[in-house]
């Protein structure tokens, strides 16, 4: 590939297996450390306001998941920015980056494994080491993949869906509208396609995040992982530069 050419274009499995991803690590965080969000941070807020006026205990990590899952995605910003301008993606780094702070989630998990305490110190650094993968994983889609719905947060890509499904009934009730405007149905369509596969992956990772830990308890992140190590070898394959 020459210095001049684009990347190739994205796979469409790409979107849905990063809100896999997303939604795995974040069951499973939720469901080993007393009711920690990974990915969707905000939820955490939620649980630590809560438990201040029922049991004050693990609402340190909780309150700290938010600021760490920005320093995570500074981490990522900063990367990004220091090449910006260069001939090659800063997408296999950040991935790199990404299964580090993963790995390191995983072995704290082993480490430490059963936490039994909320307020365990080595529980609470495993929960933010995960929350800031999200982080990059967020910055990532939003700096590197465009056009890509966010696949951490699903309440905007649910608002979307319903916003597409409304417009393609729309135009399916009234024929003569879409033919006046087929490029908006065909846009409306693409975009529904892609949100909808980024929510099921989502979905189907919250599953399979439940399934694991119930089979495999502190191991059971592996799998994020892996599936982050095979982006980082597609995404080094695909080659190009970073979107200005």
């Amino acid at each position: 590939m020459s210095a001049e050419a684009g990347p190739a274009p994205l796979p469409r499995a790409v979107p849905p297996l990063l809100s896999l991803v997303a939604g795995y690590v974040d069951t499973i965080t939720f469901l080993a450390l007393f009711g920690f969000f990974a990915a969707q941070v905000t939820g955490s807020f939620v649980v630590a306001a809560a438990e201040l006026g029922v049991d004050d205990r693990g609402v340190a990590a909780k309150m700290l998941a938010i600021p760490v899952f920005m320093l995570g995605a500074g981490m990522a910003a900063a990367i990004i920015i220091a090449r910006r301008g260069g001939k090659r993606s800063s997408l296999p780094l950040v991935f790199a980056l990404e299964a580090v702070l993963l790995g390191g989630f995983v072995a704290l998990m082993v480490y430490s494994w059963p936490i039994t305490d909320p307020d365990s110190w080595l529980g609470a650094a495993a929960g933010l080491l995960s929350a800031a993968a999200m982080g990059v994983q967020s910055t990532l889609v939003r700096l590197l993949l465009r056009g890509v719905p966010q696949t951490n947060v699903m309440t905007g890509n649910s608002t979307q869906l319903a916003i597409d499904a409304t417009e393609l009934i729309y135009a399916r009730l009234r024929p003569s509208r879409m033919a006046a405007d087929p490029a908006l149905a065909a846009e409306a369509r693409k975009r529904f396609a892609t949100v909808f596969s980024v929510l099921a992956g989502f979905l189907l990772g919250a599953l399979g995040g439940a399934l694991a830990y119930a089979l495999a308890g502190p191991w059971s992140a592996s799998l994020a992982i892996v599936i982050v190590a095979g982006l980082i070898a597609w995404s080094a394959k695909r080659g190009g530069s970073d979107p200005v």
